[in-house]
């Protein structure tokens, strides 16, 4: 398999001279819409995973959405060829490959069944590497850890809209550091409501495709709206083979949580770059669209 087909580690984004051929399990697929195009097809948006565990994005633009819309599934496998590529330079990236792949018109999808292909979908990034990661917007990770503290929910109000969140402390058995989660909207709705239906003595939680979250100078983690996905005790081998290290850690089965004090809604910092949506100018001066929003720009004169 490896012959046959390009690694996607190895996809730059001058191989567009090349002809590339990848198998890769779809991971992820999700629609993402500008606001400001509000009557046009939103692109369609996949990560992908080769069969050594690395990932890549994949962009579908609107005007190709329905060549492959409906051929593709989470999940599945495919061989795809005949596309383009470029520097994943957006500002949220859901993988920290250097590159993206974009569909074409003549792109070629094949689904395949391979059962040598790996099941595993994670690549759990551990919490001393978050602890001192510094770049908050970058890629969107993995993260499994036992729930070792929790708040309540908190509900406020912004820009008119009723918002909620949960603090969570996760402890990824590593004995370096525990990190803090914030679950948004569903998410803490979810999580609440499956330790108040489910309860047990202990709760692994799995945040597939977290985005670091910077709080008082710590680095931590929380959900996006568009990628995030929740797992809690999970039929996964990968929570066996977790259990077995809490296990081997002496943790008490009667594991209590540690009640997390109430905090502010979100910081100043996490106000202007980790809640509000991000939009360049051109964009800004485009926009029909009325709300909040922040940009990054050098000062150039100012005005009396």
């Amino acid at each position: 398999m490896a012959s046959t087909y390009n690694n996607l580690k190895d996809i730059e984004a001058s191989s567009d001279h090349l002809i590339l051929r990848i198998k890769v399990r779809v991971v992820k697929i999700w629609s993402l819409s500008p606001a400001e195009q509000k009557y046009v097809k939103p692109t369609l948006e996949l990560v992908v995973m080769d069969y050594v565990g690395d990932r890549i994005q994949c962009t579908i633009r609107n005007a190709q959405r329905r060549l492959f819309e409906d051929e593709l599934s989470e999940g599945k496998i495919y061989i795809v060829c005949n596309f383009s590529t470029s520097l994943n330079d957006q500002k949220y990236k859901a993988t920290n490959h250097a590159c993206r792949i974009y569909f074409k018109r003549d792109t070629q999808l094949q689904m395949v069944h391979d059962p040598s292909f790996s099941e595993n979908v994670f690549r759990f990034v551990p919490n001393d590497l978050i602890l001192n990661h510094t770049n908050a917007q970058s890629h969107l990770i993995d993260v499994i850890g036992l729930l070792t503290g929790k708040g309540d929910i908190i509900e406020f109000t912004k820009n008119g809209k009723k918002c909620s969140y949960i603090v969570l402390e996760l402890d990824d058995m590593q004995g370096k550091g525990k990190i803090r989660c914030t679950l948004w909207e569903d998410f803490a709705t979810m999580l609440v409501k499956h330790i108040e239906e489910q309860p047990t003595s202990e709760y692994i939680i799995i945040v597939q495709f977290a985005k670091f979250n910077l709080f008082k100078g710590a680095m931590g983690i929380s959900n996006t709206n568009h990628n995030s996905i929740l797992y809690i005790n999970a039929d996964f081998q990968e929570v066996k083979d977790f259990r077995k290290s809490v296990v081997m850690a002496g943790v008490p089965r009667a594991n209590q949580l540690s009640q997390i004090a109430a905090e502010p809604a979100y910081s100043m910092e996490d106000d202007l770059i980790n809640v509000s949506i991000y939009k360049p100018i051109s964009e800004l001066k485009a926009s029909i669209e009325n709300g909040s929003f922040v940009t990054i720009a050098t000062v150039i004169a100012i005005d009396p």
